[in-house]
């Protein structure tokens, strides 16, 4: 008995949804299920060949999805990264001026004497280096001047006498609105001085200060 009331039951459910079916809807029903399905195989199926060129822009990207993997090596170059993440210190470049000895046997003087010249830097930031041996045949103070334009760094050593050198270290921070030269020039208070072993190096940045401080 209870098997036949199902029974009963379940063929009035089926005659009563078959009431309300007609045309419309079963092809309202195929209609959605084709659209869906569709739009599911074109989600899988669009790739780069299907977007337009420069239809996607960085606002289009969500941040922090690209990385690293998804850029082929190589590709990009310093003058695809902007100014303000990596400054302008790609364009940096450094030169050198050498000179092994001399001058030599220069006298005892108020003035500096020129030992070597560093030329044709182009306007723009450098940081200045340089270091000279300074010798004397009697003792004496030695002093050497890093110049460039109205800025300069000065070192004073004591020099012994028979010739023994003693190293000057200079450093100086300039920046030339034009074409410029850095010169290191020395003097001696007492006796004749000789000089060795000079060299300035320059190396351009993409900007410097210089400040005058105390304590």
């Amino acid at each position: 008995m209870r098997c036949l009331s199902r029974l009963k039951e379940d063929t009035h459910l089926f005659i009563k949804l078959r009431s309300h079916l007609s045309f419309a809807n079963v092809i309202a029903m195929i209609a959605l299920f084709v659209a869906l399905s569709g739009t599911s195989y074109a989600i899988k199926k669009v790739g780069a060949k299907d977007i337009r060129k420069n239809a996607v822009r960085a606002k289009h990207i969500k941040r922090s999805q690209v990385s690293s993997s998804e850029i082929k090596n190589k590709s990009i170059r310093p003058i695809d990264i902007a100014p303000s993440v990596t400054g302008k210190t790609l364009e940096s470049s450094a030169g050198q001026a050498r000179r092994d000895a001399g001058p030599t046997g220069v006298g005892a003087s108020t003035n500096f004497t020129p030992v070597a010249t560093l030329g044709g830097l182009q306007p723009g930031a450098y940081v200045l280096l340089a270091k000279v041996n300074q010798s004397s045949n009697v003792k004496t103070e030695g002093r050497c001047r890093l110049s460039a334009g109205d800025q300069y760094d000065d070192s004073n050593r004591g020099l012994r006498e028979g010739g023994t050198p003693e190293a000057h270290s200079l450093q100086l921070v300039h920046a030339f609105t034009g074409p410029g030269n850095v010169v290191l020039a020395c003097r001696a208070a007492q006796g004749v001085w000789s000089a060795a072993d000079t060299k300035i190096i320059s190396i351009k940045v993409a900007s410097a200060s210089s400040n005058i401080v105390s304590g």
